[in-house]
């Protein structure tokens, strides 16, 4: 067996054995056998936590930290009234989209959040571009707000994403009443 595959094995038994999923003896009966009784399993309890684990935990701290950067660049494209906060969201989009395309590739189980925060960096991008050059036309902010949406519905659609589908449903359902109610 690996040698990598019989590490993650044996403390993946070392962390259920610690944290009672399994009967003691039943780890200790599970680690006599991987190892064949010939290494410790002692030294294994050295360590904080699985190996799987601290992985489960690095992937979190990444999805944080794009929502977080995504979250934050929006901000930041509302306080600056220039052409360059415009710039800084396009490069945010830009690089979001392809850190998303390299994920795709591996299939990432956190890819659906760069989505969507790819999704609102556009969608924000759009909003300070009508506020900065056309607030006087509230028109285009419909247009620009349909266009979105359609997106959405385009990228649900073809990515077989449900959540994107749906919000671009509704979205365009609700501009729609929008425009009725307010004409």
């Amino acid at each position: 067996m690996n040698e990598r595959r019989k590490k993650i094995i044996l403390s993946e038994i070392e962390y259920w054995k610690r944290n009672n999923l399994l009967p003691g003896h039943y780890c200790d009966f599970l680690s006599t056998l991987y190892t064949g009784g010939e290494e410790d399993v002692k030294d294994l309890k050295g360590q904080n936590a699985s190996i799987l684990h601290k992985e489960k935990r690095n992937k979190r701290l990444i999805l944080s930290s794009v929502i977080g950067l995504s979250i934050l660049l929006a901000i930041f494209m509302y306080l600056i009234n220039d052409f360059s906060s415009l710039l800084l969201g396009v490069i945010g989009i830009v690089v979001l989209l392809g850190y998303a395309t390299f994920k795709s590739v591996r299939k990432s189980a956190y890819l659906p959040f760069i989505y969507i925060a790819g999704a609102f960096l556009l969608l924000t991008m759009s909003l300070k571009l009508w506020s900065l050059y056309f607030s006087e036309q509230p028109m285009l902010l419909v247009g620009l707000l349909i266009l979105n949406c359609v997106m959405w519905l385009f990228t649900g659609r073809l990515l077989k994403l449900l959540y994107f589908t749906l919000s671009g449903a509704f979205g365009l359902i609700a501009i729609i009443f929008f425009i009725f109610f307010q004409f």
